[in-house]
Order: C-alpha cells, then sequence, then structure tokens
C-alpha cells in the first residue's frame, strides 16, 4: 500500500476542512420553475418608482390542441429599480422564476428618453437574461405589447420570437436587434443601434413591426418611418427580400430584389469635399407590373430602376446625416481605417457634417415575370 508523503498530508487536511463550507447544488426541478417567455419595462413619471417592470410567464399544458392561442400569466410590479421589482415578483409565484428562456425585451416609448441606459446596464450584468434576446421598442407601452396575444400565436412560442428571428417572418420591414449586439452599438463610438418598433392594436390582438427607431447616446432619439426603416435593413443587413416600386416616366412597376451587394469607401483625399462612394447592385424580376411590359426592354428597366433605388439611398442616407445619426456605422469604419495617432472620432464628428455622398447603383432586371 503506497503511503502518503509529508507534503500531501497538509493538502489533504485542508480539503477535508473546507468541505463542510462548500455549498451545495442550487439545481432545481422543472415543476419548481416557471420560465419567463418575455420582459417588458415601461416610465411610469412617478420619480419614487419610475420603472413598471412586466413579466409575461408561460403555462404548460398537456396537449397541442389546448396550447392553441397561448396559455400565460403575468406579473407587473412598480418599483425604484428594476432588481428590486423583479424580487418582489418573485414572492406573486410559488415558482422560480427562470429568465434563462427570455427571448424578448421590451422597452416603452417614453422610457427611451428617461434613463434608457440604466435599464440596459441592469440587463447586460445580470448573469441569467441572454444576451442573445431580442430587444424592441413597444408603442404605446411595452406592457401592451407583451400581453398582445394574437390568435395565431400558441404556447411557448411567442409571436415576437418568431418575428425577429425571421424563421417565420422574412420582410425588409423588419429589424433584429440582440442585446449583446445594442451593448456594442451604445458603447462604441461611430454606430448608433437601431431597435424595431412594435405597435399593437386597441384590442391588442394584432401587432405590427414595419418601424424602427435609431437611440442616440444622451440626445434626442430618431424615429424611422417604414420606408427608412426598409432603407436601412437592405443597406445594413444585406436584406435580399426587398422590394422597389418605380413610378415615373411613363413606368409603373414593382421591382423584387433577390440578390443585393453592397461595396463603400471613404474617401477623404479632399478635405474640402470628403466623398462616401457607395457602389450597389441588384438583381431581380418583375413581380407586378401596372402596364404592358416587354422582355426584349430589360435593358431599359434596369436603367430605370437603377435610378429610382439610387434616389432611395441617396434620401436615406442625407436624411441621417441630417439628423446627425450613423446607424451604418461609417464613422466606426473611419476609426477602424486611420491610424490612431490622434483623436480620430473627433475628426470624424467634423467631417461627418460635409460629407458627400456618391452612390452608383446597378440594378439587373432579369425577367419580366410573364409567361409567353
Amino acid at each position: 500500500m503506497k503511503k502518503f508523503s509529508r507534503q500531501s498530508i497538509p493538502i489533504i487536511l485542508s480539503i477535508l476542512f473546507f468541505t463542510p463550507f462548500l455549498s451545495s447544488c442550487g439545481f432545481k426541478d422543472i415543476d419548481k420553475r416557471i420560465f419567463v417567455q418575455g420582459i417588458a419595462i415601461d416610465y411610469t413619471d412617478n420619480e419614487e418608482k419610475p420603472y413598471k417592470v412586466t413579466l409575461k410567464l408561460a403555462i404548460p399544458t398537456g396537449s397541442l390542441k389546448e396550447s392553441l392561442g397561448g396559455k400565460y400569466a403575468y406579473l407587473s410590479r412598480e418599483d425604484s429599480s428594476i432588481a428590486g421589482a423583479i424580487r418582489i415578483l418573485k414572492t406573486h409565484t410559488d415558482k422560480e422564476l427562470d429568465f434563462g428562456h427570455s427571448r424578448i425585451i421590451l422597452l416603452g416609448e417614453t422610457l427611451l428618453n428617461h434613463n434608457v441606459e440604466e435599464v440596459m446596464d441592469f440587463l447586460f450584468r445580470r448573469r441569467d437574461i441572454q444576451m442573445v434576446a431580442w430587444v424592441a421598442v413597444g408603442d404605446p407601452t411595452a406592457e401592451k405589447v407583451l400581453k398582445a396575444e394574437p390568435k395565431t400565436e400558441m404556447a411557448a412560442s411567442n409571436v415576437l420570437t418568431n418575428l425577429f428571428s425571421q424563421n417565420g417572418v422574412e420582410s425588409a420591414y423588419v429589424v433584429s436587434t440582440f442585446l449583446f449586439d445594442m451593448r456594442r452599438k451604445l458603447l462604441e463610438p461611430g454606430i448608433d443601434p437601431v431597435l424595431p418598433v412594435v405597435q399593437v392594436n386597441e384590442d391588442e390582438k394584432k401587432l405590427k413591426a414595419n418601424k424602427s427607431v435609431v437611440l442616440k447616446v444622451k440626445s434626442k432619439h430618431t424615429h424611422l418611418s417604414s420606408k427608412f426603416t426598409k432603407s436601412y435593413n437592405v443597406l445594413a443587413n444585406n436584406n435580399n427580400h426587398y422590394d422597389l416600386r418605380i413610378q415615373e416616366e411613363d413606368h409603373h412597376f414593382l421591382f423584387a430584389i433577390d440578390s443585393v451587394n453592397i461595396k463603400y469607401k471613404i474617401d477623404t483625399s479632399s478635405k474640402e469635399t470628403p466623398t462616401i462612394k457607395l457602389k450597389i447592385t441588384l438583381r431581380g424580376i418583375v413581380e407586378e407590373s401596372f402596364e404592358d411590359m416587354s422582355p426584349k426592354e430589360l435593358d431599359k428597366y434596369s436603367r430605370i430602376a437603377s435610378k429610382a433605388a439610387k434616389k432611395n439611398v441617396t434620401d436615406f442616407l442625407k436624411m441621417t446625416q441630417e439628423e446627425n445619426i450613423d446607424p451604418m456605422g461609417f464613422g466606426l469604419r473611419y476609426r477602424a481605417t486611420r491610424l490612431h495617432n490622434r483623436d480620430t472620432f473627433a475628426e470624424w464628428k467634423e467631417i461627418y457634417p460635409n460629407l458627400q455622398f456618391d452612390v452608383n447603383v446597378k440594378a439587373s432586371v432579369e425577367s419580366t415575370g410573364t409567361i409567353e
């Protein structure tokens, strides 16, 4: 039998001494937990209790038939802090609140102008909230959007999850922003985060998400219309499901684009006229036409589509410049491509208001969609 050396005896005694002080496993059985599907945070206009936290809890069902329409419970609490509200809400249920499946975080419209940085700081720090959760803005309130239950929604399958994951609907109007991506863009100079705006109707049975808002730290936020939301999604996220309505001269048709390629560079060789040069290539077919179109004139239709696309892109970029927002991250590209022996971001802030946009769009209409 092998004997222990004198050097190992103190180690063994230390292990035996500290073993009783080790904590046991914190695991709880699944029947002792209840899963939080979504979190809504609103501003209350009450200085003592400025935050209202609403949790959407999934109630498990035994059959698929019972799950149609969804079964949920809701907990709400106003408090001076989000963490304090959640601690009180734990006393409202007999099960442990599990945030591991919280994929939706909704912020109220009025919250954007009141301590949104503090709210996001809590979400970033809490270890059981997934950084791959989607963040959106609820209009008129985050609570009403979270409580909306469309008839097509099934239990444990949140309608907002399907909307932002692109597993269900696929649309250029829908912006998807992860929590980790929002954190990066909030802290990184040279790029502004964009959040989708989810609107609910009066009877809270229908949702729509075709608008967005650009968050500007310590400044006024900018809301994007449906048109500009689509332009941002195509330029920033290379969304290929894009349709372009063309109505000029004697032509009126809808150009369905299934391939988008975007390249750009920042040219500051001329200090008087710094320029962003964009080269955009589009390919697609005519999905709808309000006139007779000949397959022999595809080149003509392509030129018309290129002109219309160039106007849309230029209008969007000039709007962001006038509002002093940078959802595309041009400032981040400038910082990354310049030597860091000076304050590059301060230079960019001086350059950005005077930038010129040189947009070159090459659209290719491959088919009129007709059968001869």
